[in-house]
């Protein structure tokens, strides 16, 4: 078995990383990790980072140590340009 190197989140490349779990794909160690909302109007974030901007709502987090945020589709393409954000993909 070849051995796995986990580089460090910033040093990730830009953009959306899809994963998908059922596939047994590893999880990329991104800045952010995403996903879509149920209606698909808006996504969650969480990450350590402090995201602040129009469009960016912060919620309560039940994690110690990461920032939850609600986010509408404009402020994710902004924010997609400026972090590695990884997210996972299910198959139905």
């Amino acid at each position: 078995m070849s051995k796995v190197i986990e580089f460090p989140a910033d040093r990730i490349v830009k953009g959306v990383h899809m994963y998908m779990p059922e596939l047994d794909e590893r999880k990329v160690n991104a800045q952010i990790e995403a996903s879509l909302s149920h209606y698909g109007n808006h996504y969650f974030l969480y990450t350590s980072l402090e995201l602040k901007g129009r469009g960016i709502v912060q919620q309560e987090t039940s994690r110690p140590g990461l920032n939850s945020y609600k986010v509408t589709i404009n402020a994710f393409e902004k924010i997609k340009q400026q972090y590695s954000i990884s997210m996972s993909r299910y198959l139905d």
